[in-house]
């Protein structure tokens, strides 16, 4: 392989990395919004006068016993395995990087060592 292909290898993994970085810290901004939301679900906008009797009973069952469950399970599972896989991606891809960097160090020597030589 040649020196210009590792360099497009470089930029292109560089590219992925940023992505998925962009990506990382869109998903921070949205588990905060979502965060903000669980008041809404805990304690939702009604007045007495608006709920009463068993359709309001069903509603708070509903409301905290279902949809409390799941928006938990979004917030703080589901977020912290994506968080996960992609840090672990970011890893991936900056191991390869240094590898790549390495290897065009290698092959920037063996050409000036072999133009030394000519």
């Amino acid at each position: 392989m040649s020196l210009f292909y590792y360099y497009g290898l470089l930029k292109e993994k560089r590219e992925q990395l940023q992505r998925l970085k962009d990506c990382e810290s869109k998903l921070h901004m949205n588990q905060q919004e979502l965060s903000g939301y669980q008041e809404m679900i805990v304690n939702p906008e009604l007045s007495v006068h608006t709920w009463q009797g068993k359709l309001a009973n069903k509603f708070s069952e509903i409301r905290l016993e279902g949809m409390l469950h799941y928006f938990t399970d979004i917030k703080e599972n589901q977020f912290h395995e994506v968080f996960s896989i992609l840090r672990s991606k970011i890893q991936q891809i900056q191991s390869e990087i240094q590898s790549i960097e390495h290897i065009i160090h290698i092959m920037q020597l063996e050409e000036k060592k072999t133009e030394y030589q000519k």
